[in-house]
């Protein structure tokens, strides 16, 4: 059987590559970068509160 290149990138791929390089973002991609930027820090660094009463989902009912 013969081995994939799991390496390998398209010349299409690598023109692609090259004309986002030499391009400015728009702000719509600067606004998805900032946005993805926080949910990524939310996801990496949460912030857990922990809650004496109740139960996770929220009933007050104690079992």
């Amino acid at each position: 059987m013969k081995k994939v290149n799991k390496h390998f990138v398209s010349d299409i791929d690598k023109k692609l590559a090259e004309f986002n390089a030499s391009r400015p973002r728009s702000a719509s991609q600067l606004s998805e970068i900032e946005k993805y930027q926080k949910i990524f820090a939310l996801r990496d660094n949460p912030e857990v509160t922990h809650t004496s009463q109740g139960s996770i989902w929220g009933d007050d009912e104690t079992a």
